[in-house]
């Protein structure tokens, strides 16, 4: 389990606005936080070139291989997207969301500086998945290729990132870990990250596409199928999703902040 050290309340003015004051100083926070770098970049690494050993052989062309790194690099990367929010539920109860609610930052602007942070720390863990493919998994693309898959993969991870701070505003801090882990295997599961779409019974492949993790899964393998239409419609649910979440979200800060302790 990953453990956090929750920010101090400081009255020191850096001149910064308020948003960015506190989303650099997350970023610094968790950056330092050993474990926490560790679980985000290993593991997504370590999961694509497991299953690539096992399946990457399927396709001579290296097709097998690539969907199998989009798919590993997405569900290792909501991991560390999704865990957010166990840093969150520590500054519940420490008492610091009471010191944010004297500042000016909006609920909503307090949840994306957060999302942006945890965004940023989550980016170089998809990356280093696209170097294993490349070096390692024998997978073979255009750098146009390359630089769409990775970006819609890393765009795609935002309602994830969002949902991470909605349970950790939403859930008491004991049973965010559990729930986070919950929701993570849940939505990998039933979003086709594990497995096909086309393989799961009737009513899972009926459900995946409401899902976002369906469609971070489907942008990214978009740029390594030819002649495939890009999924529009995959836009449309990651946003709805994502301002769905935000909306949750603020009302939960509202609520974690009235309630934090002094």
């Amino acid at each position: 389990m990953t453990t956090f050290t929750a920010p101090r309340p400081t009255p020191r003015s850096t001149g910064l606005p308020p948003t960015l004051h506190y989303a650099l100083k997350s970023a610094a926070l968790t950056a330092k936080n050993v474990s926490f770098v560790v679980f985000t970049v290993v593991m997504p690494v370590t999961l694509y070139l497991v299953f690539s050993a096992i399946y990457g052989g399927e396709s001579d062309d290296g097709l097998a291989s690539a969907m199998i790194m989009v798919s590993m690099a997405a569900y290792g990367s909501l991991g560390a997207a999704m865990s957010g929010g166990a840093q969150l539920a520590l500054e519940r109860r420490s008492g610091w969301f009471r010191q944010l609610m004297i500042t000016s930052v909006p609920p909503r602007v307090f949840l994306w500086a957060r999302a942006a942070v945890t965004m940023t720390l989550v980016l170089p863990a998809l990356i280093l998945v696209f170097v294993a493919g490349a070096f390692l998994g024998g997978v073979t693309a255009t750098a146009g290729q390359w630089l769409a898959s990775l970006g819609l993969l890393w765009i795609g991870l935002l309602p994830m990132t969002v949902l991470g701070m909605v349970v950790g505003v939403w859930v008491k801090a004991e049973a965010v870990q559990g729930v986070t882990t919950m929701l993570l295997l849940a939505l990998s599961l039933l979003g086709g990250l594990w497995f096909p779409v086309d393989n799961m019974p009737p009513v899972m492949a009926t459900i995946a596409p409401v899902l976002p993790t369906y469609w971070l899964g489907e942008l990214g393998r978009f740029p390594f199928l030819p002649g495939a239409d890009f999924p529009w419609g995959g836009i449309g649910v990651l946003l709805a999703w994502s301002v769905g979440l935000t909306v949750l979200g603020a009302l939960g800060y509202r609520r974690a902040a009235a309630t934090s302790k002094r």
